[in-house]
């Protein structure tokens, strides 16, 4: 049972379907046209997500540092402007923030590692699939060397011969 999640970040979203990543050897060839621009649209994804998550810890630097300061400035110490810095609504909101970008990253990385895994799986189910046509091709073809077109025409003789055998008489050539 494929599982389909929407990843959104920043002002984008993006949907993982699993299901895309489904084929058998009816579909391999239609598989192996789509998976590159699959496979690039999440990398864009990806790359967009990872600059959502740079930016959400720039800005949590930002805000920390701003809160510490006004903490030390209003006569704490230092451990106790860190404390009420790491306690501010803004930052404690701000680190969700990452930790959601980061799930986010990790999650469009993780999918892409399945496509990865998913073209190697279709490269060996194509290899496969030529290799039993090969030796279907043999069956046909028969190990005497000969085509299927010899062995018809052995068996299967023209008219004017067959007349010739039934009623004993050569013809005038």
């Amino acid at each position: 049972m494929a599982r389909t999640e929407k990843l959104v970040f920043d002002k984008f979203s993006v949907v993982i379907d699993a299901e895309n990543l489904r084929f058998d050897d009816a579909t391999l060839s239609i598989y192996i046209q789509k998976e590159g621009s699959y496979y690039d649209n999440y990398g864009y994804y990806l790359s967009l997500a990872e600059r959502n998550l740079q930016n959400k810890e720039s800005q949590y630097e930002k805000m920390y540092c701003d809160r510490f300061i006004e903490s030390k400035e209003s006569g704490s110490s230092d451990k106790l402007a860190e404390a009420k810095a790491k306690a501010n609504p803004d930052i404690i909101s701000l680190k969700e923030d990452i930790f959601n970008a980061r799930y986010a990253v990790n999650r469009l990385k993780n999918h892409l590692k399945s496509w990865d895994k998913n073209h190697d799986n279709a490269q060996s189910l194509g290899h496969m699939l030529r290799k039993q046509m090969d030796r279907l091709n043999g069956d046909i073809y028969g190990t005497h060397g000969s085509s299927i077109d010899d062995d018809i025409s052995k068996i299967i003789v023209s008219f004017d011969t067959k007349v010739e055998k039934e009623t004993g008489f050569e013809t005038d050539s």
